[in-house]
């Protein structure tokens, strides 16, 4: 908890208000769960995707 209140005071979402900084904080997680499911996402099915690059 001393972390995130460490985080909180000295980051630049510090002079936000609380409910701007728990949108960018939710933010935040959803695009790294997202990463992290993409990257189970390719570990377990890489081998099955066709990757193919367009001009």
């Amino acid at each position: 908890m001393v972390v995130i209140n460490d985080i909180l005071k000295y980051s630049a979402i510090s002079e936000l208000s609380d409910g701007l900084k728990g949108l960018a904080i939710s933010v935040f997680a959803c695009i790294v769960s997202l990463l992290l499911l993409m990257l189970y996402w390719i570990f377990a099915y890489g081998d099955n995707i066709r990757v193919s690059f367009g001009f």
